[in-house]
C-alpha cells in the first residue's frame, strides 16, 4: 500500500474542506434564494364589513309627494266630485313644501272648474292651499292678477272681485303681483291728468288694501295718489300723522321766467307774472314755474297761495324703479299730484293735505287761463 507524505495529506484535507465549503455555498444558498421567506398573508378581501349601516337613502314622502302632484291635482279636476281623489291631492299637496311648476300651473283649471261666484269648494280650497306653496314666478294666483292689470291696459275685462281673492292667496306672488298694480295702476293714480279707465280705478280699488297690508306699495306714491283723489278708497289706507316739528320751506332754485324766485321770497309784496305755455316741453313737470328742493323735501305738510288768477300748484315727488313719469333731462322718475287748487282772489289761501306728501323735489304752478300774478307761495313741512 502506497504511504503519502505527511505534508501531501495536509494539502488534501485543506483542498476537501475547500470544496465542502464552495458546495455549501453554490447548493444551500441557492435554493434559499430561489424560495425566499413568504410575505405575510393578506387579509381576506371578501371579508364581510360587519359595520352597522342604517336603511338605503330613497325619495322622502315629500319629494314623493311633489313629483305625482300634478297627477293627483288632474285626476281632482277631471272629477271635482270624487271624494277620493279630492283627499289624494290634498294629501299630497299638503306634504310638497314647494309644488313643482307642472303642478302650479294646473291652478288656471282649478280656478275654472270652481269659480269664486260658485262659493267655497273643494277646489277652490286646492287652489287656495296651491297658490300659498308656488314660487313667485309659477304661482297661479299672482299670475292671474298680473295678467288681469295688463288685460285691463289692453282694454280686457276682468272681474275685480276675483282678482282681489287671488291677491289675498298670492302668497310667495304677493310681491310680484303687488309690483305690478304699483306700476300700472297705483303710479298713475298718483298723476295730475286722469290716466285711469273707470275699469282700472275699481281694480285698485279692490287690490290696493291687501297690497297695503303687505307694505308692498311705495309710501311715496301711495300718499301722492291719495292726494291726487282719483281713487278715494286709497284714502283709508293712509293716516295723517305728519312727523317732526314743520317749518317753512325755502326752495333751493326756481326755473321759469325772470323774477320767479319773488313767489317763495317771503314778501306778500312783491309777486312773478306768469304765463301759460303748454307746449312747452317741459310744461308737464315745470308748469310756468317751478321751485325746486335739492335735496328733495322729506314730508310737505300744508300750503298756503296769495295769487291774483286761478292756478294749481303740482308737487313733483320723485320715485324710484321708473314708477310714473319720466324726466329725460335728468333720468329721474316722478310722480306729479296736485297739492293745490287756488281760485287767485289776492287773498291767502289754505291748500290743506290729506296725508303728507313724501320725497317732493319740487312746487310746479300752472295758470288754469292765460296769466297770473302770484304774490307768494309758502310750503310748510320738514326736510
Amino acid at each position: 500500500m502506497r504511504r503519502f507524505p505527511l505534508r501531501t495529506l495536509l494539502l488534501m484535507a485543506l483542498a476537501l474542506a475547500a470544496f465542502a465549503r464552495l458546495y455549501y455555498l453554490t447548493h444551500v444558498n441557492g435554493r434559499q434564494a430561489e424560495s425566499p421567506t413568504p410575505a405575510p398573508a393578506k387579509a381576506d378581501e371578501r371579508a364581510i364589513d360587519v359595520t352597522p349601516r342604517g336603511p338605503e337613502a330613497g325619495p322622502t314622502p315629500g319629494a314623493q309627494a311633489c313629483r305625482t302632484l300634478d297627477r293627483s291635482l288632474e285626476g281632482a279636476v277631471r272629477a271635482p266630485s270624487d271624494p277620493a281623489a279630492l283627499a289624494t291631492a290634498r294629501q299630497q299637496l299638503d306634504a310638497c313644501a314647494q309644488p313643482p311648476a307642472r303642478a302650479c300651473e294646473l291652478g288656471a283649471a282649478l280656478d275654472a272648474r270652481s269659480p269664486l261666484d260658485a262659493g267655497t269648494t273643494p277646489l277652490r280650497d286646492l287652489l287656495a292651499a296651491l297658490c300659498q306653496r308656488c314660487p313667485a314666478g309659477t304661482n297661479p294666483c299672482a299670475g292671474s292678477v298680473t295678467r288681469a292689470v295688463l288685460g285691463l291696459n289692453a282694454g280686457i275685462a276682468t272681474h275685480a272681485a276675483t282678482m282681489r281673492w287671488n291677491l289675498e292667496h298670492a302668497g310667495p306672488g304677493t310681491p310680484t303681483a303687488c309690483a305690478e298694480v304699483t306700476r300700472s295702476l297705483l303710479a298713475p293714480a298718483a298723476v295730475a291728468r286722469d290716466m285711469l279707465t273707470a275699469a282700472q280705478k275699481e281694480l285698485l280699488g279692490q287690490l290696493a288694501p291687501t297690497c297695503s297690508r303687505a307694505e308692498q306699495f311705495p309710501a311715496n306714491v301711495l300718499h301722492a295718489a291719495v292726494v291726487q283723489g282719483h281713487v278715494p278708497a286709497l284714502g283709508q289706507l293712509v293716516q295723517a300723522n305728519p312727523s317732526g316739528e314743520s317749518a317753512v320751506l325755502k326752495p333751493s332754485r326756481t326755473t321759469g321766467p325772470q323774477g320767479g324766485e319773488k313767489a317763495f321770497d317771503g314778501q306778500e309784496a312783491t309777486s312773478a307774472e306768469l304765463t301759460a305755455a303748454p307746449q312747452a316741453p317741459r310744461w308737464e313737470k315745470d308748469g310756468a314755474l317751478s321751485a325746486v328742493f335739492d335735496p328733495p323735501v322729506r314730508q310737505l305738510t300744508a300750503l298756503r297761495v296769495r295769487a291774483s288768477g286761478a292756478g294749481t300748484l303740482r308737487a313733483v315727488v320723485r320715485t324710484e324703479g321708473d314708477l310714473g313719469l319720466s324726466d329725460p333731462d335728468t333720468n329721474m322718475s316722478f310722480v306729479l299730484p296736485v297739492a293745490c287748487r287756488f281760485h287767485g282772489t289776492g287773498q291767502w289761501e289754505t291748500c290743506a293735505l290729506p296725508v303728507p306728501l313724501l320725497d317732493v323735489e319740487a312746487l310746479s304752478v300752472f295758470p288754469d287761463k292765460g296769466k297770473l300774478a302770484l304774490s307768494e307761495v309758502e310750503a310748510r313741512g320738514t326736510r
